[in-house]
């Protein structure tokens, strides 16, 4: 009874982790905002062990911080968002660089055929997917698990900012010449134009990031953004 009743708290907590991560990226909840466990037990119907949980990994993902006994939604840090792009452009540059080098056919067809599905049939769900999974993805094609990892841990960090600059299919179309671009050069073997197209599209991805930011301070209220 115990380990049924374990099982079901583990499989709860992933799901409202997905959920949770889910409103926090897609800003349904907005920066700031306030979050208690007895509200979410209240609105998802859990016991507080799986909430708990989740909330644990929404911590370590720097999406939720703690605030005296509760917790909220993570504001944007702009001084953290300048160092996630300076760490961004020394990492990205290397795992593209050995992705150019070692990556197959198969590999790059499995990306290509992901990011045009994503452009083409459109969905929240879907872009934040692919939003978290692109980089990383061809950080993987690396064969360095450590590049890996660290390219998955900047882009969560700025993917909610990300989605602020994305709202129009213009951007998305940008975006996607942008990948589509860099996948070229990776299946090119051409390790230094992977190399500067990455750097290019950090850049403008950056641009767009603190303007959106500013641009949306009026309605996430004061409490959203801090630093400079």
């Amino acid at each position: 009874m115990t380990a049924n009743a374990t099982a079901a708290d583990q499989q709860d907590g992933r799901d409202l982790l997905s959920r949770l991560r889910f409103a926090i990226l897609s800003l349904e909840l907005v920066p700031g905002e306030s979050i208690s466990e007895r509200s979410l037990e209240a609105q998802f119907n859990m016991s507080r062990t799986p909430i708990r949980e989740a909330l644990f990994h929404l911590v370590r993902d720097g999406l939720v911080i703690r605030e005296g006994r509760g917790y909220a939604v993570a504001p944007f840090d702009m001084d953290e968002i300048d160092e996630v792009f300076a760490f961004r452009d020394i990492v990205e540059p290397v795992a593209v660089r050995l992705a150019a080098r070692l990556a197959t056919a198969a590999e790059t067809d499995l990306i290509r055929d992901s990011i045009t599905l994503g452009h083409r049939e459109f969905t929240p769900e879907r872009w934040l997917e692919l939003g978290l999974d692109f980089h990383v993805r061809c950080a993987a094609l690396s064969r360095n698990r450590c590049l890996t990892a660290a390219m998955q841990d900047v882009t969560m960090r700025t993917v909610r900012a990300r989605w602020l600059s994305f709202a129009s299919e213009a951007g998305r179309a940008a975006t996607h010449r942008e990948h589509s671009a860099i996948l070229d050069l990776i299946c090119a073997r051409d390790e230094d134009g992977a190399a500067r197209a990455v750097l290019a599209h950090s850049a403008a991805v950056r641009r767009e990031v603190r303007a959106a930011i500013e641009g949306a301070r009026r309605f996430m209220g004061r409490r959203s953004v801090v630093g400079g």
